[in-house]
């Protein structure tokens, strides 16, 4: 995996991070139109996927968010039964010199639903921070549904590549680079 990785420090250059990447059908996006800060909700896409969006305040530094909507195995034996993640969150990014990328969340600010298809609690809406390592990433031209744009391949930090995004808003579809909520510690 280390060509990947040590090729993006090149490429960043010339397209740089900075933009909102989406899989697949693009439905699911940062920002306002998959997470709710004001009544605190998720607003569930079409279909389910991952994004990221960055925006670089330097060579190697900048800010980040993650949205997630992905379906996972239920606890039941019921083959019918499903689980529902929604993920957002936000914070700083590093690239460090091996091209690794360091996501350091607010951890004030993340958020996480699961919904259980046969469980009893379902919708809870729960503080989420999950500081994320990847190994390197990777930045090509592609044709992705006959347009030619980005793509983007993280690699997680054991080298597993996350699924492809493709550049879908530049700049970038995202909440403000800061915490919007403050840590409390002991009130909950």
């Amino acid at each position: 995996m280390l060509a990947p990785c040590c090729l993006a420090i090149d490429i960043i250059a010339a397209t740089t991070l900075d933009g909102t990447w989406s899989t697949g059908t693009g439905a699911v996006v940062t920002g306002q139109s998959f997470f709710n800060l004001v009544n605190n909700t998720f607003n569930i896409p079409a279909n389910p996927g991952q994004a990221y969006s960055f925006t670089m305040n330097s060579k190697t530094t900048g800010y980040w968010e993650q949205a997630i909507f992905q379906y996972i195995r239920s606890d039941s034996p019921d083959p019918n039964c499903y689980k529902g993640q929604l993920v957002w969150q936000h914070g700083n990014f590093t690239i460090l010199p091996n091209a690794s990328l360091v996501l350091e969340p607010f951890k004030s600010d993340g958020r996480q639903q699961v919904s259980d298809s046969c469980g009893g609690k379902n919708n809870q809406v729960q503080y989420y921070a999950q500081q994320e390592l990847m190994e390197g990433f990777y930045i090509s031209k592609y044709i992705h549904f006959n347009e030619p744009t980005y793509k983007l391949q993280l690699y997680e930090f054991d080298g597993t590549p996350k699924p492809a995004m493709y550049l879908t808003y530049r700049p970038p579809q995202m909440y403000p680079t800061q915490a919007l909520h403050k840590l409390m510690i002991g009130l909950m």
